[in-house]
This record gives structure tokens, C-alpha cells and sequence, in this order.
């Protein structure tokens, strides 16, 4: 049982539907809710479904076949382990059940056997159901979602959980309209079990006693009720005043015992499939449809999952893309309304440079002059004085017996610090100064680069 962590327990009748859940608590089942539903009422689903939270937490579900689709039948057997004793049932099917033995399923539930006889033969209680009755009792459930672990009797429990230890005849008797269960037990075993269908109303009451007392007539002929059988009565005292004018005249004092509350019930029941499974009526190729419905399910819903979270990503990014188109657009917008207005920027940033380099250049030519001036030797004449982008060109003459005027006047040049930045030279580059000798008189030329703000 360790391995269900809560329970479904589905009980259907003719007065409607109620459903039960339950948790596991330690070794035990614990009643949590209840809810009661018309016959044509849905499940909740969410109640009886299941999915992949129950492969962490098992769950159980259990459906009780309606009483009036069971019968009952009690027998001995030699003791033996369960698979010998199913096979002893199985021999005795065809004399065991009311319909043919390929028409019906059944199961077996083990009475536990007295300590002080210990050699004593082993009563089973035999379970059996139309398949038909069951096929489309499981088919109503499936169409609603419930797919059941186990399809067991009611009743049984009832009985079960009462010590049936004095002979008799002991009555569990259902709701109106429900089959009364009969168990007779003698000689320390139970002889005979049947549920008594009835039908509704004050006559209930006689027609179980004509029951009882032709199963009572079967049992004489048969040899294990030797005398007037003493009633037990499984019932509480509301249904008691109902039924002990019906067994006064028996001559025995009625028994009255009473019953387990259904939430008590309901939680031994459940207990008691979830050690056991001998009890289940469900056939074992619904059992197995069952698992390859709820994998398939799994298998459905992850891809169903994954299909939808891939969808989510699709259009998120379909959104995000959007946007940025969006945004894009709008920046595009921004830069065609600014694009005017930033040509003209571009077209003034220009004229400005031009203007700032054409004054960088008037006084750039006005420090040349400045230094040409302060530095030229009374000896030599300028005829050429033409300034070029930064490029200064000096042409002139000297006397031929003063030509080492314009050496001196070169060199100097070389050394011209810059007005503006005194650590500076004012020239980069002063080309060598040719001497062309003409009479007494000698040409010379060379040229002076100004030196960049950049350059070292």
C-alpha cells in the first residue's frame, strides 16, 4: 500500500452516485471529502483524472460495481497458497456460477482462517459478475474519465468487519432498492453467502424472510443447519425498528450489531484493495488498456505542451520582432525629419573648418613674414616670398662675396620657435639653400614646411 498515495473510491446505486476521496496515512487510508452526485451527474475530472502529478503521487481507483450485478457464492477448500486455491475455484466455476463460466468474471477473497484450527479447510468467498454487466458499467465511467485500478463488490467490508464468531444467520440489509447481504455461518466457517435483490417498499421485509427461509430449507438438505437459525442484524436502530417485526416470530432473540460508519467503510475498503487484489473484478485486458490509455495520455499532453510553448516562442518572437520593426521604423522616420537639418549642419561644420584654416593660414603666413623678417640678412634681397598650404617657397639674391649671409639665414630658420607654442619649432622642414652665381651676384631658393600641430 506504500506505494499509493491517495484514493477514488466510486460507489454507484440506484439512488445515485457518491464519491469518496481519501489520502494515505501511513498504513491506513484516511477519508477527506465526500460528494454526491445524481446518476446522470458528470465526474469531476479533476478529481478522477489522471495525469503525470500521479506518477509521482499513485493514485487509486476504485469503483464498486452496483450490488445488484454481483453474486456471492461461499466455499470450502483445502488450505493451500492462493494460486493452488484459484485453481480449485476455477474447477468449480461451472457448478459455482449462475451464468456460463466464458460470460462472467470473477475473483476470490481469502477468510482468514481460526487460529484454534489450525487443520481447518479454507473458506472462500467467491466474487462473480456478468462481463457484460461490467464491460458497460467500466464503458459509462470511461466515457466520464474515470479509468478504474480496481472494480470490486460492496458490502463485502461490511461483513468483514464484523466478528463472526456465534452461528446464525447474520443480515447486512441494503438501501431501498439495494440487495440485502445473507452470510450463514456454522460449524466455525461461513456455509453459504448470497445477495438477496429486493425490491423497494414495505414488502421488502417478507420478501427477504422467504429468502432467508428457503436458503434455510437448501441448508437442512444440504447438512450444515441443523436447527432455527438466530438472526444477526447488521443495522443501525433506524433500520432495525424496520426489520425486527419481520424475524419476531422466529422464536430467536435478534442480535442486533451495529454497522461500521460508511466513512469507516469506505477506508477499509480502500485498505484493504490496496494490500489485496484478489477482489478485482476488472478484466485484465481493460487493466492493460487502462495503462497504455493513461501513457498515451502522458505522451499526448508533453507533446501538446512542448507544441504549445513552441507556439508561445514563435509569437513572442514574432512580437519582439514587430516591435523592433516598429521602433525601427520610428527611428527611421526620426532620421529622415533630422537628415536636412543634418546636411546643413554637416555643410556649416565644413565652412566653419574652412574658415578657421583660412585664418590658421593668414597668420600662419603672417609668422613666416614674422620670421622671415626678423632673420634676413641686409644682404640679401627676397624677389620670390609665395606661401602655399603650410609651404613656404623664398627665392632671392645676395652678393656673390656674401653668400654665407644666406647659410647663416637658412640655419636660422631651422631653429624658429613656433609664437604659439614656444616649446615648439616653427618650421618642420627647412630644405637646403643652392647657390647660382651670376656676375657678382648669387641666386638662391629653398622651401620651409611649417610644422603640424600633431607632429613632434
Amino acid at each position: 500500500m506504500a506505494r499509493w498515495q491517495s484514493a477514488i473510491l466510486l460507489h454507484s446505486s440506484a439512488a445515485g452516485r457518491r464519491l469518496w476521496q481519501l489520502s494515505a496515512s501511513g498504513d491506513k487510508f484516511t477519508v477527506q471529502s465526500e460528494k454526491a452526485l445524481l446518476t446522470n451527474d458528470p465526474l469531476p475530472f479533476g478529481l478522477v483524472g489522471k495525469d503525470w502529478h500521479t506518477l509521482i503521487r499513485p493514485k487509486l481507483n476504485i469503483a464498486w460495481l452496483p450490488a445488484d450485478k454481483v453474486f456471492l457464492r461461499a466455499v470450502q477448500l483445502p488450505a493451500s497458497d492462493t494460486a493452488d486455491i484459484l485453481q480449485m475455484v476455477e474447477l468449480q466455476m461451472e457448478k459455482l456460477s449462475p451464468l456460463p463460466v466464458t460470460h462472467v468474471v470473477w475473483s476470490v477473497f481469502l477468510m482468514p482462517r481460526p487460529d484454534d484450527k489450525p487443520e481447518s479447510l479454507q473458506t472462500v468467498i467467491v466474487i462473480i459478475a456478468a462481463r457484460s454487466a461490467a464491460e458497460e458499467f467500466l464503458g459509462q465511467l470511461e466515457t466520464q474519465g474515470f479509468l478504474a485500478d480496481r472494480l470490486e463488490a460492496p458490502g463485502l467490508d461490511q461483513l468483514l468487519a464484523v466478528d463472526i464468531r456465534e452461528e446464525g444467520v447474520w443480515i447486512v440489509p441494503g438501501a431501498s432498492g439495494e440487495p440485502a447481504l445473507v452470510a450463514w455461518s456454522y460449524g466455525g466457517a461461513i456455509q453459504n453467502i448470497t445477495l438477496v435483490t429486493l425490491p423497494p417498499g414495505p414488502e421488502r421485509g417478507a420478501q427477504l424472510k422467504t429468502q432467508i427461509e428457503q436458503i434455510a430449507w437448501a441448508g437442512e438438505l444440504e447438512g450444515w443447519l441443523s436447527g432455527t437459525p438466530k438472526v444477526h442484524l447488521v443495522a443501525n436502530a433506524q433500520e432495525a425498528r424496520f426489520w425486527e417485526p419481520v424475524f419476531k416470530d422466529t422464536g430467536e432473540e435478534i442480535d442486533l450489531i451495529t454497522p461500521l460508519p460508511e466513512a469507516q467503510l469506505v477506508a477499509r475498503s480502500t485498505q484493504r484493495c490496496a494490500n489485496d487484489s484478489s477482489t478485482n473484478l476488472l478484466p485484465p485486458e481493460f487493466a492493460k488498456r487502462y495503462r497504455q490509455q493513461f501513457v498515451d495520455g502522458l505522451w499526448m499532453r508533453g507533446v501538446f505542451a512542448l507544441l504549445s510553448l513552441y507556439i508561445v516562442g514563435v509569437l513572442m518572437y514574432f512580437s519582439a520582432l514587430y516591435m523592433l520593426k516598429l521602433k525601427f521604423n520610428h527611428v527611421k522616420d526620426q532620421l529622415a525629419s533630422i537628415g536636412p537639418s543634418y546636411t546643413n549642419a554637416l555643410k556649416d561644420s565644413a565652412q566653419l573648418q574652412i574658415l578657421k584654416d583660412r585664418s590658421e593660414l593668414k597668420f600662419a603666413v603672417l609668422d613666416c613674414y614674422k620670421a622671415v623678417a626678423e632673420h634676413l640678412p641686409e644682404s640679401a634681397t627676397i624677389e620670390t616670398f609665395h606661401f602655399d598650404r603650410k609651404k613656404l617657397d623664398l627665392w632671392g639674391s645676395v652678393l656673390a662675396e656674401s653668400q654665407g649671409d644666406v647659410l647663416n639665414f637658412n640655419e636660422e630658420l631651422r631653429h624658429v620657435p613656433n609664437p604659439n607654442r614656444p616649446d615648439q619649432l616653427l618650421f618642420s622642414f627647412v630644405s637646403d639653400a643652392p647657390m647660382t652665381i651670376h656676375g657678382d651676384k648669387a641666386e638662391w631658393r629653398f622651401t620651409c614646411q611649417l610644422k603640424e600641430a600633431s607632429d613632434e
